[in-house]
This record gives structure tokens, sequence and C-alpha cells, in this order.
């Protein structure tokens, strides 16, 4: 009987021993999320526009757009400037702002990039990113490529201003593009 009984328990052992080592084999859990989808002014990266009047605004979905045929004209004239915003005084007067909105602090990446090749190799659409001294941090244009603003902390805000030069372009070219802003 006592050999019954050891036999049993030592059954019982493995079997315990078994489905103990099996019981946390696949598990789950579950977070909730707050991914609200908000105007450019409201993101994590705020974008939103100065005092360039119609040229620089908000579209009726809240995204941020720069668009020289507001107004009855159809673009830039050739062999022409044009600044939108004021390079001496960019903090006051400024074609938009780039805010990081968001909790942390993060590498801002920016760069042009035209829809097709202008004619020439000349910086002709730039857009100069100034601190809250006035300082000019970045310039791009659609000849440079991408520039990195670093450490740009919670709640800092740069100033932009668009500088057109239309000089060395015939009336067949088109600077049209998109700014990208990005983090890292």
């Amino acid at each position: 009987m006592r050999l019954k009984t050891a036999s049993i328990g030592l059954l019982v052992i493995a079997l315990v021993a078994a489905l103990g080592a099996t019981a946390y084999t696949t598990g789950s859990v579950d977070r909730s999320s707050n991914v609200d989808v908000v105007t450019d002014n409201n993101g994590l990266i705020g974008l939103e526009d100065g005092t360039s009047g119609s040229l620089v605004q908000q579209n009726s979905t809240g995204a941020l757009t720069v668009d020289f045929t507001r107004g009855g004209g159809t673009g830039v004239n050739t062999a022409a400037d044009f600044e939108l915003g004021n390079t001496n005084d960019p903090t006051n007067q400024t074609a938009f702002n780039i805010t990081n909105n968001g909790g942390a602090t993060f590498d801002l990446s920016v760069d042009y990039t035209l829809d097709a090749d202008d004619s020439d190799t000349d910086a002709n659409i730039k857009f100069q990113i100034y601190n809250s001294s006035g300082n000019n941090v970045a310039t791009v244009d659609e000849e440079s490529g991408s520039k990195t603003i670093s450490s740009v902390s919670s709640g800092t805000t740069y100033y932009v201003v668009i500088v057109v030069n239309t000089h060395g372009l015939s009336d067949s070219d088109n600077l049209s593009g998109t700014f990208n802003v990005s983090t890292s």
C-alpha cells in the first residue's frame, strides 16, 4: 500500500510540475492610446501661419499651405524677389512658425523638395529658420538638401521667412514643392 501511495504521490507531483511549467506560456496586456488627429498648429510639430496674409495660411483641413496663386495671380513674376516675413525682424514678421508641442526634446530635420526640377542650380526658394533671438539657425532650399536643428526642447518656437528669387528663371519654371519637417 505504501508503494502504491508513493507512486500516486509522485504522479501527482509530476502532473502539478508539468501544469505549473505550462501555465504561463501565453498572455496578453491591453493598453489604451490617445492618437487624435489635429490641425497643424496643434500637432506635436506645430506649424502656424505668420504675418504673410493669405499667401500662407491653414487650409480647410487645418494643414499649413503656401500658395502664391491666392488672390487672382497665377504665380510669381520672372526676374523678381519676394519675401514672406522679414529677414530683419523674423520673430515678429514671419511666414510661419514651427513649435515643438511635444513633451520631450528632439532634433528637427527640415528640407524642401521641388515637384519638378527648375532650370538652374541657384537657390531660388529659401526657407530661412530663426530662433527666438532672431538668429538664423538653418536655411533650406531646393538645392541644399536636409538640415538638422539639434536639441529642440518642448515649447520652443522657430520662425520661418520664405525668400523667393526668380532671377535667371523663365516663365516655364515651377518652384512648387514640399517643405518637410521631421523629428529624430
